[in-house]
């Protein structure tokens, strides 16, 4: 998954933000491994998971409208993605997200839980941080920030459905974004 994002990132894009995103999935998923986490009733989790991911097409909207296409990757010394490839990439993870949920509870295979990590921690934990850690550095609005703030609440209370507590939910979004934030700001060319 970190070789793909490297691959297509476009400047220090997807290295800045995508990678702490993977290290981080990575991180959580042995912790639920070495402890012996079980997984949440699927009940209970796929409909959380299916909410979170439907704010995230509301938030990819808002970002393709506001030209984030062209925002992001300049922002880390990169060309703009073309439209199709930036809605290619969105659509693909998309449907790689809802798979790979919807099969880590029927085959009950918890290395399946890669890609639902990896949407919880980025996806909706990463983009509320990264969207405002970028409207504050710049004091102006930035490409996805408004729905992105749906997420400082979505994130945690997915993250937490898998964690099954929130002090460990909390150590994971503050060791993550002890990582991000300053990839976010060390990167950026401008």
């Amino acid at each position: 998954m970190a070789a793909l994002f490297v691959w297509l990132s476009s400047g220090w894009s997807l290295i800045a933000t995508f990678i702490p995103g993977v290290v981080s999935a990575w991180a959580v998923f042995s912790w639920l491994y070495a402890r012996r986490i079980e997984l949440p009733e699927a009940e209970t989790f796929i409909p959380a998971f299916f909410v979170v991911l439907a704010i995230q097409f509301l938030h990819f909207n808002e970002e393709y409208i506001t030209d984030f296409r062209s925002f992001f990757p300049e922002l880390y010394g990169g060309a703009p993605f073309s439209g199709a490839l930036f809605v290619t990439i969105n659509m693909v993870s998309y449907s790689v997200f809802a798979i790979a949920c919807l099969a880590v509870f029927a085959w009950r295979r918890s290395f399946l839980l890669m890609p639902v990590l990896f949407f919880v921690v980025y996806g909706a934990i990463g983009n509320a941080i990264s969207h405002t850690f970028w409207v504050i550095d710049a004091q102006a609005y930035r490409p996805g920030f408004v729905t992105a703030q749906f997420f400082w609440l979505a994130g945690p209370w997915l993250l937490r459905k898998l964690l099954g507590s929130w002090r460990a939910t909390a150590v994971a979004i503050a060791g993550f974004a002890s990582m991000l934030v300053p990839l976010l700001k060390l990167l950026a060319v401008h």
